[in-house]
């Protein structure tokens, strides 16, 4: 996660401008595939061992796969809560999804969970996005992104929003707009600000976390296993509705209930 601050366009200028304006190291599509291997390999819920192990990094000290780990949780894919990762509502929707529109609805709450991201939407909602060098200066002046970050935060800008479909409608990538999704619980077209946050690491992505005086009641691993089984029932049962026979779900949800038994 990439939080902007100190940006300094002249080096010799006393004014110096601070921004918490945070973004993704990794794109929304990287971010997907971190809750897919906890979701898949790990079960629902995984050690940071585990998953540094299942996305084939050698420590959960490199930095990069701190900055996966980052990255999904402001894409609000991942919680962490004693020591153990797990899904979020968000990321169920996207890799177990009742219908494809949930699936599509909840790409777009994802993708405007990061506050960049839901900001550059704001600032050019029903207009063109300017493209090329005017793109980068306005994230330099307008946006204040550290100049060193600027070709990151395109990259992954650009990758995200295309994984929610914001270039759909379209056709091209010259404007965001929010894809059809047939749901009576579309995501507002306009959202709140972004919330400033203190300085973290700009360089290696650090920052994030709650916001002060919100503090997330815990929960335990008993607590996380029944939550993600119930969760794999309910989508059981949707299909089995559907006269659909899913024998590999099926399977997990009994290896996971003969765990929890042992």
């Amino acid at each position: 996660m990439e939080t902007v601050s100190k940006v300094t366009p002249d080096s010799k200028s006393e004014n110096r401008e601070r921004s918490a304006i945070s973004f993704p190291a990794y794109g929304l599509a990287d971010s997907v595939a971190v809750a897919d291997a906890i979701h898949n390999k790990g079960g629902g819920w995984v050690t940071r061992e585990q998953l540094a192990a299942f996305l084939e990094y050698k420590s959960t000290q490199n930095g990069a796969f701190a900055s996966r780990i980052s990255s999904a949780k402001m894409f609000k894919l991942v919680a962490e809560q004693m020591g153990q990762l797990s899904l979020t509502p968000l990321a169920t929707a996207i890799l177990m999804p009742e219908s494809i529109d949930q699936q599509r609805g909840a790409l777009v709450e994802v993708f405007l969970a990061v506050p960049l991201f839901k900001a550059i939407y704001e600032e050019y909602l029903g207009k063109e996005l300017p493209q090329g060098l005017g793109l980068q200066n306005a994230l330099r002046s307008r946006f204040k992104i550290a100049p060193k970050r600027v070709d990151l935060a395109i990259k992954t800008f650009f990758e995200s929003a295309e994984k929610a479909n914001f270039f759909e409608t379209r056709g091209s990538k010259t404007q965001l707009i929010i894809p059809v999704v047939r749901t009576s619980k579309m995501p507002p077209a306009v959202v709140d600000p972004p919330v400033k946050t203190e300085l973290r690491n700009p360089e290696n992505g650090g920052g994030g976390g709650e916001p002060p005086g919100q503090t997330p009641p815990v929960k335990s691993r008993d607590d996380l296993q029944n939550e993600y089984i119930a969760a794999l029932i309910e989508a059981l049962r949707e299909k089995n509705k559907q006269g659909q026979l899913d024998q590999e779900l099926m399977e997990r949800i009994e290896r996971l209930l003969d765990l929890k038994s042992a």
